[in-house]
């Protein structure tokens, strides 16, 4: 009997619901606010809060989209119907880069509410990442190169821009690519969609056929004006064109520097009054100026060079051993060493964990909608989590982001407070029916078998985690 009188105690500590760390946190970055703020008008029906925040919800719910949702037992409790879901992922109007930014900016604020440096240094990251799929038929699909799988692959190319604070590294804006074109008829059996060029979704369309490069710097200076301001941009050796240099030099009158790898190509450089490539470089200070670095058991050489049109950059030029080739890197400010450039560099690596753990636990990349709108909203739905995750990871004590994860999405769908609960419950229902049969008063021993008996199991297992969503919409 003593787990029978536990269930008065839980229900009062919690107060009838489950103490759920997303919805914690959700309720601190202020959701419907942001949702307010950045332009999303609620058509009729649901609040745009309710749907985004149950959008939010799939991924830590162990649901793949909104399909397995409706198919699973939450989807019993979902007053909503599909459709409201599908119609807001669809929507051409709705500003999801806003809403992003909005997120973004509050992240900054309950981190670093004075605005003080954090680490050493900041820094943008630019870099993409292949969303493969298998069929052709989605809005704006084409043939991408996939440089993990090595081949080309029906999908989109995900340029993202990413802010390095001195401790945590968050996407704060994207823009979706196309690269080469599918053949006529293929062409002709895509999805289709009339908007209006002005909106939201038309100038989102616009960006899919324009140079990667381009959008890079668009994104950089969208961000200035967004109150993101950093020390570096990095970014590897396909963006470091010298208009690219030039570009990113120019915004706030130089006020960052850049350090990316670059191509060991024909372009020419001023060096000994010499208008040299790099592998001429190469030649000449391998034989008087080959360094080693004992941190990192590499070779290096350095020279300041006349990059015509740009200015004075470095380059350095490194190999680590078993390599047959030197890698050659360009740095704007030609104070650094090589081993300050190398641990700025490698800040870069931040974006790869970004695009590795949004696949592997948010689900970057799964949206299975053929509008392209829907695409977008996806894509931010999962940065906009990523974002939520790394507070808590920040806040928290947890080492990894798949451990906070795990954690999370276990304290949602494998053993929450509902399922305690409902274990309490069926123990002292049991009980009952004990009870009253060895008595004889009534026949009920069939009610666990009963259609009633399993409708109010599925209501009380599933009601504590939507309740809680719907508190979260009314107290944001």
């Amino acid at each position: 009997m003593r787990r029978i009188e536990e269930i008065g105690s839980v229900l009062e500590s919690q107060n009838y619901s489950i103490n759920n760390i997303i919805i914690e946190v959700l309720k601190k970055f202020k959701l419907k606010s942001l949702c307010h703020q950045s332009g999303f008008i609620k058509d009729s029906g649901f609040s745009v809060t309710e749907i985004i925040m149950l959008l939010l919800m799939l991924p830590v719910m162990a649901l793949k989209n909104v399909h397995q949702l409706y198919k699973s037992e939450y989807g019993k409790k979902v007053e909503m119907q599909k459709d409201t879901l599908y119609r807001l992922k669809n929507n051409e109007r709705h500003p999801w880069r806003r809403l992003l930014y909005a997120v973004a900016k509050m992240f900054r604020k309950l981190t670093n509410p004075e605005n003080k440096p954090v680490g050493k240094v900041t820094a943008f990251i630019a870099d993409d990442t292949t969303d493969t799929r298998v069929g052709y038929k989605a809005e704006n699909i084409s043939k991408v190169f996939d440089h993990v799988l090595r081949k080309t692959v029906y999908g989109f190319k995900i340029l993202t821009l990413a802010f390095f604070d001195g401790v945590n590294s968050i996407p704060i804006d994207f823009t979706i690519h196309a690269e080469k074109k599918l053949d006529r008829k293929k062409a002709k059996e895509q999805y289709r969609k009339e908007v209006n060029p002005k909106s939201c979704g038309g100038k989102r369309r616009k960006e899919t056929r324009t140079s990667k490069i381009k959008q890079t710097v668009a994104m950089i200076k969208r961000a200035v004006k967004n109150g993101f301001v950093a020390d570096y941009v990095l970014c590897d050796a396909w963006f470091t064109s010298k208009d690219f240099i030039k570009n990113i030099r120019a915004i706030k009158n130089g006020a960052m520097h850049l350090i990316a790898g670059i191509r060991n190509d024909k372009r020419h450089y001023g060096y000994n009054e010499q208008m040299l490539n790099a592998k001429q470089i190469i030649e000449l200070l391998k034989k008087t100026d080959v360094h080693r670095c004992r941190k990192w058991n590499v070779r290096y050489m350095d020279a300041v060079v006349d990059y015509g049109g740009v200015g004075k950059v470095k380059l350095i030029i490194c190999r680590y051993p078993g390599q047959k080739k030197w890698r050659v890197f360009i740095t704007t400010n030609v104070a650094l060493s090589f081993v300050e450039m190398m641990e700025i560099y490698g800040i870069r690596w931040t974006i790869e964990v970004l695009f590795r753990e949004s696949k592997q636990y948010l689900q970057l990349g799964t949206c299975q909608s053929q509008d392209f709108d829907a695409q977008i909203a996806s894509t931010t739905i999962t940065f906009m989590l990523y974002t939520l995750f790394s507070y808590l990871k920040r806040v928290g004590s947890y080492e990894t982001m798949g451990e906070l994860f795990r954690l999370t999405q276990q304290d949602i769908c494998e053993k929450n407070l509902a399922e305690r609960l409902w274990m309490l419950f069926e123990e002292l229902l049991a009980f009952i029916i004990d009870v009253i049969a060895s008595h004889g008063a009534m026949d009920i021993t069939m009610l666990k078998q009963s259609e009633e008996y399993r409708y109010v199991k599925e209501i009380f297992a599933s009601s504590f985690l939507f309740e809680q969503m719907a508190s979260l919409d009314k107290s944001a």
